[in-house]
């Protein structure tokens, strides 16, 4: 019983601590992502949508910059008005 409890447990933290891990380019494209639909709603008039958009832009953004440092690659730059995530991946 005790071994099972053991790799249960095992299993467990290996697939948590691996579950989640994006690049710093996948948090940058999910950030690029997040300023379309800000800019989209925007110019729909929505703007309380567009700035919980800009704000979830910001957060991905963030993780990108740490990702990035983590990684040892460059630093994204920060997203702005019109800027599109790329085609690929």
């Amino acid at each position: 019983m005790n071994r099972i409890l053991r790799a249960a447990g095992l299993w467990l933290v290996l697939g948590v601590s691996s579950a989640g891990c994006a690049t710093s380019h996948q948090e940058q494209q999910r950030a690029l992502a997040h300023q379309r639909s800000s800019d989209d709603a925007a110019a729909d008039g929505q703007y309380g949508i567009a700035g919980s958009e800009q704000r979830k832009a910001e957060e991905a953004h963030h993780k990108a910059v740490v990702k990035a440092i983590d990684e040892g690659k460059p630093i994204p730059p920060q997203t702005k008005a019109g800027d599109q995530p790329s085609n690929e991946n």
